[in-house]
């Protein structure tokens, strides 16, 4: 074999998108040929192989390995291994042949070589054979890198036509898992047949409505395995566009039958991954000065897509071919290659382009060297034509097919990464890049790779690699990573080994911050209910446990898993469930968010308890799926205040006939007695009955505000008609008194029915402790400000005293701290049930300002 010298001296451009760390493997017999093609391909690492070296034993690691036919048979078997060993990955072989081999050599390219190249042939085609074969290369390596991530996805994933009735055409691993269908009984069927007698219809609708209108959808529906038994199956849809027409949907499965699944896990394969790039066969065209085809083979005429007798004579921008150039725009002369290596001297590679054939267009590359005659002349110009158009139609896919597979790492929040411990190498996907913080295709040592996991982490996810190494056994850890931006997130980091026999693990990374959040979350309510002492128990809609904490276990003195599936009936009574039958009626109905009933419950002694149990509606995609009920044992507290009740009633029936007569005594003293000391005495017991009955009826006329719970009795009212009201009362009852009022017309709030006699009480004490010549004054307005109506009352009494004013602002007494009178705390319990408030702030210089605030309305 020999490579053209002149064309070797003049080809000095390196090869498109050649790597120094690309190695090629040169297993040809001749020095010289070893010496031209190592020259040639410079800007690869060039490894010579020799068979006559006893050393030798197995070839080394190459990229591509171009071989002769006279070392072809000592390592075709080798070759053949490699490529087997490879699997998904791309491993070229370029074979040699001069051209009496080549009749023997076509018969072999179906077996091991990829390509055949005929020598002695031009340094441009050579490198532009090798660069092809390379470039395809590393195509199948991006690829198996993705194919691994969505093998090794833990999230079903489909892939269905777009068309007709939208048949799957890939399943993963992780459906069949899922299903129980393998892709034999699953490829081909819509995807319905998972469907089953309880599958609402109202998610299927959803679907249906997002695939005629080639739009995404996320639904939640029943799903059945092959054995029959239900599950949930969160189900999420993405159109696939290519060229603006739809083509294809996207499924993305998760179980969600138990609540705990990962979700959102990128799990994508296609069964329209094709092998993106074919060897296509070279053509060899020489052209004169004028730019005339004067020479061309058979792979030349079958590009240009006419016989040798149309070809040859023709110039290279014939009418017949309607050159074009990418955009489709025509090509003149002036922009071909040609001219340029005509008038330059120096060799064009990779020109692309289009060309009319009939009934179809195709695309060219062209690499143009310059052609000198035996005198060093230029006499014109040497091409070899490539027909890409079916890589074209590759890119185009396997750019569709790498966008939608970045689009799918996106949806799910995963990202794949491969590990090569011969070289100690890291590479991770675009989706993995975007959640480290890194850019997309950098690769890292292992060692930086372990140092983006957080330092606690780090000694676990290095020892789940370690057994993945050794035993080839997959890994699966929960661990945290730190992000370049200092984010710590937590994920779930999943291993495999690529091969037995190849130092190479792949695997994916999911992003699980929001589940572990929402479990730690879950795990503090559960403790909450498991601690507090009150029953918390929930009912599916036909009023069966579905589960119970430890009170309500204690209150009954069963075990709580023993309560789940038994109906409430038999376990709090009849009355206990037809009471909760009501109260759902009513949250359906929409009268309220919660209700509560109260039933008679048998504790675990046998014991009748007095329970009010709050209940709520639990829903499932807007359905009613049962109710969460949350008990409290009144008895002892209703029993409280039935006692506390007669206590009142008899207290105060026996107060108001003691005073009464104790009263009409010191009266008739009064009347029968002259001595001065006995007429005083009877007379303060007289102002003492009065005032004791005056407390007693100041009890009875506040005796709603005493219950703080009663928020029926709020209502909206205007203050200032309350006010002016009192005022003309009090005027009428203290004439002597100067009472004043400063309010507008409308003053509307939120306030208890006791209010107007609140402030009666107010002005009544005013007027009262506040002596001869007391000026009492009240002003109402709004604070816009706080939301707020305001009303002042003032007066110029001797004030109220500290100790009494203290205690009626912290709403309690004590033995060294106490109030001789009720009014002013009914004032302030009348204010509170009015979700109001109440302050009390000395007078300059004497007396008392007190100010109420209300809700405004």
């Amino acid at each position: 074999m020999t490579v053209s010298d002149d064309a070797s001296r003049n080809d000095t451009r390196s090869a498109g998108g050649a790597s120094d760390e690309e190695r090629i493997l040169l297993a040809v017999r001749g020095a010289r040929d070893r010496e031209l093609l190592a020259g040639l391909l410079d800007a690869y690492e060039v490894i010579v192989w020799e068979p006559d070296r006893e050393d030798d034993t197995e070839l080394p690691e190459f990229d591509l390995c171009i071989v002769d036919m006279a070392t072809y048979p000592a390592v075709a078997d080798a070759l053949s291994e490699r490529k087997v060993d490879a699997g998904d990955r791309f491993v070229p072989v370029l074979l040699t042949v001069t051209e009496d081999e080549q009749r023997v050599a076509a018969q072999r390219l179906n077996d091991v070589p990829d390509d055949m190249l005929s020598v002695p042939a031009p340094s441009a085609v050579i490198r532009s054979r090798v660069e092809s074969l390379l470039q395809t290369r590393r195509q199948s390596l991006q690829l198996a890198l993705y194919r691994s991530a969505m093998d090794s996805a833990t999230v079903g994933i489909t892939i269905t036509e777009a068309d007709g009735d939208q048949p799957l055409t890939y399943v993963n691993d992780a459906f069949e898992e899922m299903t129980g269908y393998d892709r034999s009984e699953a490829l081909g069927r819509n995807c319905r047949f998972l469907q089953g007698e309880e599958t609402d219809s109202e998610p299927v609708e959803l679907l249906h409505e997002a695939i005629e209108a080639g739009e995404n959808a996320a639904v939640s529906l029943t799903n059945y395995r092959k054995d029959g038994t239900p599950f949930w199956n969160e189900l999420k849809i993405s159109p696939v566009y290519e060229d603006g027409d739809l083509t294809h949907f996207v499924g993305f499965q998760t179980d969600a039958t138990v609540r705990h699944a990962l979700k959102n896990q990128l799990v994508h394969e296609t069964q329209t991954l094709k092998q993106l790039f074919e060897t296509s066969p070279v053509g060899i065209a020489v052209l004169n000065e004028d730019g005339v085809i004067v020479r061309a083979n058979e792979a030349a005429q079958e590009v240009l897509g006419l016989q040798r007798s149309v070809v040859l004579g023709q110039p290279y921008d014939a009418p017949e071919w309607d050159l074009v150039d990418g955009r489709g725009e025509p090509l003149d002369r002036d922009d071909l290659p040609f001219d340029r290596v005509r008038e330059t001297g120096e060799t064009v590679t990779n020109f692309e382009h289009g060309i009319g054939v009939p009934k179809e267009r195709r695309w060219l590359v062209v690499n143009v060297a310059p052609l000198d005659g035996s005198d060093g002349e230029r006499v014109g110009s040497i091409a070899a034509i490539e027909d890409v158009t079916a890589q074209k139609q590759q890119e185009r896919e396997r750019e569709r097919l790498l966008d939608l597979f970045d689009q799918s790492q996106k949806i799910a929040s995963v990202g794949a990464w491969e590990v090569d411990t011969h070289t100690n190498s890291v590479l991770f996907t675009s989706g993995l890049a975007e959640l480290l913080g890194v850019d997309s295709g950098a690769t890292f040592e292992l060692a930086e790779a372990f140092s983006f996991y957080h330092p606690d982490d780090e000694p676990t996810v290095r020892a789940a690699f370690e057994r993945l190494v050794t035993t080839g056994e997959e890994q699966s850890v929960e661990c945290r990573l730190e992000t370049m931006g200092g984010e710590v997130r937590w994920v779930n980091v999943r291993g495999v080994a690529a091969q037995e026999s190849e130092p190479i693990y792949r695997g994916t990374v999911q992003d699980i911050t929001e589940r572990k959040a929402r479990s730690r979350e879950l795990e503090r309510y559960e403790r909450i209910v498991e601690t507090t002492s009150d029953p918390i128990y929930t009912l599916d809609d036909n009023l069966r446990f579905v589960l119970a904490n430890s009170a309500t276990a204690d209150l009954l003195g069963r075990d709580p898993d023993d309560l789940v599936g038994e109906h409430v009936s038999t376990v709090f009574g009849e009355r206990h469930s037809q009471a909760l039958l009501e109260a759902i009626a009513s949250l359906l109905a929409g009268d309220s968010a919660e209700e509560t009933i109260e039933t008679v419950v048998t504790d675990r002694n046998g014991t009748e308890r007095q329970f009010q149990t709050t209940i709520a509606a639990k829903s499932s995609e807007d359905e009613f799926d049962g109710i969460v009920c949350v008990g409290r044992d009144v008895t002892e507290l209703q029993e409280r205040e039935r006692r506390l009740s007669v206590l009142d009633r008899v207290i105060r029936h026996n107060l108001r006939n003691k005073m009464n007569i104790a009263q009409a005594h010191a009266t008739m003293v009064l009347e029968r007695t002259d001595d001065d000391g006995v007429r005083e005495s009877a007379a303060a017991i007289e102002r003492a009955t009065s005032e004791l009955l005056s407390l007693a009826e100041t009890a009875r006329k506040f005796s709603s505000a005493l219950d703080p719970d009663v928020t029926e009795r709020v209502q909206p009212q205007n203050i200032a008609d309350c006010v002016r009201n009192v005022v003309e009362g009090a005027r009428l009852s203290y004439p002597e008194a100067a009472i004043t009022v400063d309010a507008p017309d409308v003053a509307n709030a939120q306030a208890h029915t006791t209010f107007e006699l609140a402030v009666n009480e107010l002005v009544d004490n005013a007027v009262v402790y506040g002596g001869d010549g007391v000026e009492v004054e009240l002003s109402v307005f709004e604070d816009d400000a706080a939301d707020q109506v305001v009303l002042r009352v003032t007066d110029n009494g001797p004030g109220i005293p500290r100790l009494e004013r203290k205690s009626i602002m912290t709403g309690r007494e004590s033995p060294l701290q106490h109030t001789n009178g009720l009014g002013l705390w009914f004032v302030r319990w009348a204010v509170t049930n009015s979700n109001g408030s109440m302050d009390i702030i000395d007078n300059e210089p004497s007396g008392t300002v007190i100010e109420l605030r209300l809700p405004n309305v």
